[in-house]
This record gives structure tokens, sequence and C-alpha cells, in this order.
């Protein structure tokens, strides 16, 4: 029997969003050899949606991290990928899915944790009633999400909902200005039974946590963490990070590379912006500075 298969991502409310999911589009049809179907859930179609080989309209979207709990509502394949919209690729994302061959209908990258550990989504202690089905806790990354259509994905996607009501009352580790879909997923996979798989740094890693330790060059497809050599297929920006000009500088080398232009224009396009990049980080030395002389000249004048 057929099944179907590929990726998807969520863009509500700003434009902004949808302006970074396209680039996440784009990157992966470029450096993919056969390109899988990429659908979109949204709150509204646009000249961005258009693009997606699917767009499929949320009827209640909350325009926040609680939209990403209608997924599996709205799963637009039999099996499916879901990437944050924040990314960008740097090789063929298709290999991802052999990462979960033998997972869970749900699944992502993370950690089974002990109960008494300290560093997944939740604590033990705070969980209450909730304290008897629970037998491990769980660590996640949420900017991919494994999806297959079945009871046990149904039913953390149901139980993170029930969850969500009471998203207070379990205190959440994170600093989210929405309740953040990573530790009501966590939460939900230890009271269904689902487990990650063990982080694969090959398959997505966060720019936040290598700020400045990133050698990124769309031009060669290629993005590896300098300290260590490790590459990855796929770069989790952040949202703050995509309003910056090194994620617009590889947009602005993507777009080159799509349109056959490398070489010369390559390198003039990294030379623009790496200049900019460079007044902005002398701006922002020099503000250090002047503010560390105010604070100095405060307190000789007390």
């Amino acid at each position: 029997m057929y099944t179907s298969i590929g990726f998807f991502t969520v863009a509500t409310g700003d434009e902004h969003y949808y302006k970074i999911a396209v680039n996440l589009l784009r990157s992966y049809r470029h450096f993919s050899k056969n390109p899988l179907p990429f659908a979109i859930l949204a709150d509204r179609e646009n000249e961005y949606t258009k693009e997606f080989d699917r767009c499929i309209l949320l009827t209640q979207p909350t325009n926040s991290y609680l939209d990403k709990l209608a997924l599996y509502d709205y799963l637009p394949f039999d099996t499916g990928i879901f990437i944050d919209a924040d990314c960008l690729a740097y090789g063929d994302l298709n290999e991802i899915f052999a990462h979960f061959s033998d997972a869970d209908d749900f699944c992502c990258y993370g950690r089974v944790l002990p109960l008494e550990d300290k560093t997944g989504w939740f604590n033990y202690e705070d969980l209450g009633e909730l304290q008897s089905r629970v037998s491990y806790c769980v660590g996640l990354h949420g900017g991919i999400y494994y999806i297959r259509r079945g009871e046990k994905a149904a039913a953390v996607f149901n139980t993170a909902k029930e969850i969500s009501a009471d998203y207070k009352k379990y205190n959440f580790k994170g600093h989210f200005a929405t309740p953040g879909d990573e530790p009501i997923l966590a939460l939900s996979m230890a009271l269904t039974g689902c487990k990650p798989i063990p982080f694969r740094p090959e398959g997505i890693c966060c720019y936040w946590e290598y700020e400045n330790g990133m050698d990124l060059n769309v031009g060669a497809g290629s993005a590896k963490i300098k300290k260590t050599g490790q590459r990855t297929h796929l770069v989790h920006w952040g949202t703050r990070f995509t309003r910056g000009l090194l994620y617009q500088k590889q947009v602005a080398g993507l777009e080159l590379c799509r349109n056959g232009q490398t070489g010369m224009q390559l390198a003039l396009s990294d030379g623009k912006y790496n200049g900019k990049i460079a007044l902005e980080q002398t701006g922002r030395l020099l503000t250090r500075v002047r503010n560390k002389l105010n604070r100095m000249i405060g307190r000789g004048n007390k």
C-alpha cells in the first residue's frame, strides 16, 4: 500500500515567519537530490505559501508555540518530519528519515533521563498527580519532530493538549513568552511511553549554542562547528538570529546559488555582508566601551 512521506513546517502570525519558512523550503530543495513534498501549516494563504507543495490552513491558530500541538491533527503525510521555520538546510535532509527508522510513532532528538535528573524540561517532584504515570524524564530538541500516523502519536498530541491547559501547574523549565511546545511534549512523551532517539549533530545543530563558532558556507553546502569539525545538515538559527546579518548573508548566498550564480558573484555578496557584520561588531564593541567608561566615571563621582 502506498504511504505518503514528506516534510512540513508551521508559519502563523507575523510575516517574518513566512519569509523564513520559504528560506527553509528553498534551502531544502536546493540541497536535496530528490526533494520530497514539503507542506506548510499556516493561518492564511499568501505569496510565500504558494511555493510549498501543500498549504494547510489551521482553523484556530494561536500564533504561538501552541500551534505545534496541532501538528498531528493537520499531518499532511502518513509519515512526516516537522522542521521549525527558523532552520536552514546545508545538506540533503532526506537522510534524516533514516535516523528515525526504528523510532516510535512520535519521536525527536533528545535524551531519556532518570526521574531524579534535573536537566530535562520538567522535574519529577513537580508533577503532582501525574507522578505515578511517569517512569522517566525527557530532554528533547524541538527543531525536528518525526510523526507517523498511529495510536501512539495521536496519544502524545492529545495528552499534550490536556497538559497545556494546566501549563503553569507543572513548573516547566524554559523561558517562553507563551507556553512552550518542548516542555509539554516532553512530559506527554513520558506519560505515553514515547522515547526520543539520541541526539545526532549531523541531523541538526543549534546556532545559538555555537554563536560565532560555526563555519557556514552555503555555496559549498557546508555547515560545521569550528572547534570540532562536526558537520550538520540543518542549522537551527533561533528566531532572533534570523533577523541578523549572518543569517541574511546565508540567504543571499543561497539565492545566488539557486540562480546559478557562484564564484565572483557569491564572493562579492559575502564581502558586502562581511563588511556590514564587521561594522556592526565594531559598533557593539564601542557601545560596551562607552558604557564601561560611563560606569567608571559614575563611580568616580560618588
